[in-house]
């Protein structure tokens, strides 16, 4: 199934759904992980955000390839129970300063991924308008909409895991 979905065409793929998404991701990653270890190679330590934290523990061996994938089958389907709405994120190539002037109301930095990258998160409409925002004021930035049904790592009370995994 995941194998479908990663060829399917855009239209009718499903692989930005969380349900599908969380193990999917998931399963990349451990592969990834095994494939090192192929070659000899094993962290010393291991750092993972949202889901990647599935495979940071499971490169760190403190959970096994099938707990992996219970793990995020089941985050993929609670995401698909408590959060109707359809948020969205967006990658913006901007530090987490210079994107602040650009924010509004249903929109916040939902990772600084480096000192000039961030994930916003937030209502998929005005996600929109601050997208077009930027690339008005500035068409070389990165700044676009990412393929997801969630708005991942938002702390409206309506987001998933807005209490406790951020």
């Amino acid at each position: 199934m995941m194998a479908d979905q990663l060829l399917a065409p855009k239209k009718t793929s499903r692989i930005s759904e969380s349900e599908l998404s969380q193990p999917c991701c998931t399963a990349l990653q451990v592969a990834l992980v095994d494939l090192l270890r192929k070659y000899g190679i094993k962290p010393e330590a291991v750092v993972g955000h949202s889901s990647g934290e599935i495979a940071a523990a499971y490169a760190s061996d403190a959970i096994t390839l099938k707990e992996a994938i219970i793990i995020a089958y089941y985050r993929g389907k609670v995401l698909l129970e408590i959060d109707p709405s359809k948020g969205g994120m967006a990658a913006v190539g901007l530090s987490a300063d210079q994107v602040q002037p650009y924010l509004r109301p249903g929109v916040l930095v939902g990772c600084e991924n480096s000192p000039s990258s961030v994930t916003l998160t937030g209502d998929k409409a005005v996600l929109e308008e601050v997208i077009q925002n930027i690339k008005r004021d500035d068409s070389a930035v990165l700044a676009r909409a990412l393929q997801v049904d969630k708005a991942y790592h938002s702390r409206k009370p309506s987001s998933p895991f807005h209490s406790f995994l951020g």
